[in-house]
């Protein structure tokens, strides 16, 4: 075990440089990385990779950004690991991998460490952590398939070349704003009695990727430039289930009148996909979520790039919302 504590095995990144000269693999999947690692270290990954390979995985980058320093340092190390062999390189999850794995490798041997550790001098060094070697066989294998799948077995790991990060102090600071496109005048918004309330629950925590937190799926691949980038933040949907759509439940286009705050707009919405279960802003996706996200964001409740949980909308005082039916597809919605 591994402390970075003297009295509790000292620190990881001792025992890391003892390894990395020794054997003639090495993969890392880390959550965070540091500069300061790379540059330290970055001899001993092209060193291994010479022998064998390096492959460095990096799990929380993708939508939280990265430096301009983080950048370059990440795009140089994949350029000069792919120039010794295409075993080698940098990759990137498009979903939030938090995890901390070390493998060398080395013919049949193989040492498997695991921790809290992130590939940092914090994480080597600095912060009291615990990681450990993993000597039974049946975890190693599992932590083997794990690591494969990691790397190769899924749609949401990509090389570093096909990823566009992003440099934190580059990315526009608000969003454009599209809602105030259908802002209408108080004396348009209509006063009529209420037919039908429909309430639908946010199921955020049943859908920790999508509706409302669409901004954490894997993002799309530009045509032009064959590059991730994930989605823009306000983008979202509501994804309802089968006992939500009662009825007058609206199927397909309609349009929704929101009073929020001292402003009233006039939406055009609509539902789609399988039994018109999705309920998103017809023209773009982005206005509703400006509308909800926005809302939280202006009460305090949640942060720019902050996944929206359960806990979120309790504190919020409202984990629904409500389509009022007023007339033949037309609706109050509320939240």
């Amino acid at each position: 075990m591994f402390t970075n504590h003297k009295d509790f095995g000292g620190p990881f990144g001792k025992q890391f440089i003892s390894d990395v000269n020794k054997y003639e693999g090495l993969e890392i999947a880390s959550g965070y990385f540091g500069v300061s690692a790379i540059e330290k270290f970055k001899s001993n990954l092209l060193n291994i990779s010479k022998k064998g390979y390096c492959r460095l995985l990096v799990g929380m980058i993708y939508h939280e950004g990265v430096s301009k320093s983080q950048k370059k340092a990440l795009e140089n190390l994949n350029e000069e690991l792919k120039k010794i062999n295409e075993n080698s390189g940098v990759f990137i999850s498009l979903r939030q991998f938090h995890g901390k794995i070390y493998k060398f490798k080395k013919n049949d041997d193989e040492k498997i460490y695991v921790g809290s550790s992130n590939f940092s001098d914090s994480g080597f060094f600095g912060n009291i952590e615990c990681t450990s070697v993993i000597d039974e066989q049946k975890s190693k294998k599992e932590i083997n398939k794990f690591l494969n799948h990691l790397y190769f077995g899924n749609e949401f790991t990509a090389p570093l070349n096909e990823v566009e990060l992003f440099v934190k102090n580059r990315r526009k600071k608000k969003t454009k704003d599209k809602l105030k496109n259908y802002e209408i005048r108080e004396e348009l918004f209509p006063k009529t009695e209420i037919t039908t309330n429909i309430d639908i629950k946010l199921r955020v925590d049943e859908q920790p990727r999508s509706s409302l937190n669409l901004y954490f799926e894997k993002g799309r691949k530009n045509r032009i430039t064959g590059k991730y980038a994930p989605r823009p933040w306000y983008e979202v949907e509501i994804t309802t289930e089968a006992k939500d759509r009662v009825k007058d439940y609206p199927k397909g286009e309609f349009t929704a009148y929101v009073k929020d705050e001292d402003k009233f707009y006039e939406l055009k919405m609509i539902t789609a996909s399988a039994n018109y279960k999705a309920i998103t802003t017809k023209d773009n996706r982005e206005i509703l979520g400006e509308l909800i996200k926005g809302k939280l964001e202006r009460e305090g409740y949640l942060e720019r790039y902050q996944r929206i949980t359960l806990d979120t909308l309790r504190n919020y005082g409202r984990d629904f919302i409500s389509l009022k039916k007023i007339k033949d597809k037309k609706y109050y919605l509320e939240f």
